[in-house]
């Protein structure tokens, strides 16, 4: 994933050019254009989401495309984007700011719904649209046919929720167990940067991955290959024993924290708590590898006087033992590591797997009839995306 690039495919040198998967895959489902249905897109607006709008127009055109505050919330990324699709684009800058154009948005389509007898398909990420259709819009979830996410953030969310419409998700399809590995590598990858940036090395340092999930895992795995040495925490023991039968040291609760250099948050939850932060040495990295702000107690850091040690850096002053304060230095405000301007991120042709499992579920969306609740992407879809991935890559 990358900003939006001035530079059009077909100006672009041969070696660089790739196949044009997501129109691809739009004309092998053969999708038509659903009279009965309105849509709506919350997402990160990178250029590999521009790709599958472009892909979809004219079969399914969005009546808005609302930006992540913390990924697109920037004045470049909204004018870019308004300049190709217009006033649509929304990009707040914070999450309360979010949360009241996202609700303004859905009270639009929902009326329009309404006044054209259609329904509504939501395609988000993180189950922020599934929380506040449920807190605003009981009176109005008949016009909903359903959402579509691609988190596992958003499926454990939509699970908390008591669901009066479906949810299709593709977040633990295969296809996206295989783009975790490569989050991972991204991530660990980011985190070296930083370190070099401030003058050092991450080899030979401690670091422990809260989470050993998909992510979690990913990211232990890559920062062993850059000589860190690396254990992992989870709560389920038999991540635990995977972790420990691939060689590496993992506890269900954490231990040694004041020896760690490094320590990221991958559990999709709150893990990097305040005991947590507390225990950290002078001057370890803290960084998040989830899909929200949630893996860090970034309230209690900000409590402690801070400076800018680095564009992504923030470090805070904390109470040290015997008197001496501490450094406890923050990534990215506590969003996630890859999400750094510049960073990079998964190679486009993999999230564009994923993105392809979004339009499959989208046009299953409406095509069938799903009960209120939380329904996984089939594998005959998932063979799809993944055979004509296949036969392109052959083909380039």
């Amino acid at each position: 994933m990358h900003p939006l690039s001035d530079i059009s495919t077909a100006a672009a040198p041969a070696y660089a050019r790739r196949a044009d998967y997501l129109p691809a895959l739009v004309k092998r489902l053969d999708l038509f254009k659903s009279e009965a249905h309105r849509y709506l897109l919350v997402a990160h607006l990178f250029d590999d989401t521009r790709r599958m709008i472009d892909a979809l127009e004219g079969v399914m055109d969005f009546d808005a495309i609302i930006g992540i505050p913390y990924s697109s919330g920037s004045d470049v990324t909204r004018l870019k984007w308004q300049a190709v699709y217009g006033d649509k684009v929304q990009c707040p800058k914070t999450e309360p700011e979010f949360k009241e154009v996202l609700a303004n948005a859905l009270q639009k389509s929902l009326d329009a719904c309404r006044a054209s007898d259609q329904k509504l398909v939501i395609q988000e990420v993180g189950g922020y649209a599934v929380e506040l259709l449920h807190e605003r819009f009981q009176d109005q979830l008949h016009l909903v046919e359903g959402v579509v996410e691609i988190t596992k953030q958003g499926v454990w969310r939509a699970g908390q929720t008591r669901l009066r419409v479906p949810v299709l998700h593709c977040a633990d399809s295969e296809l996206k167990r295989l783009e975790a590995v490569r989050c991972g590598e991204t991530i660990a990858r980011c985190l070296d940067g930083l370190m070099r940036d401030l003058g050092n090395s991450l080899a030979g340092r401690r670091a422990a991955v809260f989470g050993a999930g998909w992510i979690g895992f990913g990211v232990a795995k890559a920062l062993r290959r850059l000589d860190v040495i690396v254990s992992l925490i989870d709560v389920d023991p038999l991540k635990i024993a995977e972790a420990r039968l691939s060689g590496y040291p993992a506890t269900l609760h954490p231990t040694d924290l004041e020896q760690c250099d490094l320590v990221v948050g991958a559990a999709g939850r709150l893990s990097i708590t305040r005991d947590v932060l507390q225990q950290l040495r002078n001057g370890c990295l803290v960084a998040s590898a989830s899909s929200r702000r949630i893996e860090i107690d970034v309230d209690f850091l900000e409590q402690s006087p801070a400076c800018d040690i680095h564009p992504s850096i923030k470090a805070f002053q904390l109470p040290g033992q015997q008197g001496a304060d501490k450094q406890i230095c923050l990534v990215n405000d506590g969003y996630p590591a890859n999400f750094i301007p510049g960073s990079g991120s998964v190679a486009d042709e993999v999230v564009e797997l994923i993105l392809g499992e979004l339009i499959v579920l989208m046009a299953d969306l409406t095509t069938y009839t799903y009960e209120p609740g939380i329904h996984r992407l089939a594998t005959e879809g998932e063979a799809v995306c993944t055979k004509l991935w296949i036969e392109q890559r052959d083909q380039t």
